[in-house]
């Protein structure tokens, strides 16, 4: 394992969409349902991401400088959680009626704080 690997949050919302069970087979009628309730389980799996997010800054305030060049980035991670929760929003409760562009999520959530 190198120390460089990239963190996808794609890989992640797919984990987070396969786990809710979208992929089961039902009946049309029962589609709309069944996906707002998937949606939902999602934006509270999302959730307990963002307080395990919040460990995971804490320890990472207290790691010492000195030693430690790589650093999550946590901000850049909260965003994309939080572009992928608003977009779960709009389309469970839409304001409008016409098609919107999604947010492109960034992925990368190493930062190299070098010497």
């Amino acid at each position: 394992m190198t120390v460089r690997q990239r963190f996808s949050l794609s890989s992640l919302f797919t984990s987070l969409v396969l786990a809710s069970g979208l992929s089961t087979p039902v009946q049309a009628d029962d589609i709309d349902e069944i996906q707002r309730r998937d949606l939902a389980l999602i934006q509270t799996q999302i959730e307990q991401i963002k307080v395990v997010v919040d460990r995971i800054n804490a320890r990472q305030q207290n790691a010492d400088p000195e030693s430690t060049r790589i650093y999550f980035d946590i901000p850049r991670l909260r965003d994309d959680l939080q572009a992928i929760t608003s977009g779960i929003d709009a389309y469970l409760a839409p304001d409008r009626l016409l098609p919107r562009q999604p947010q492109a999520l960034d992925g990368d959530y190493l930062e190299d704080r070098g010497p």
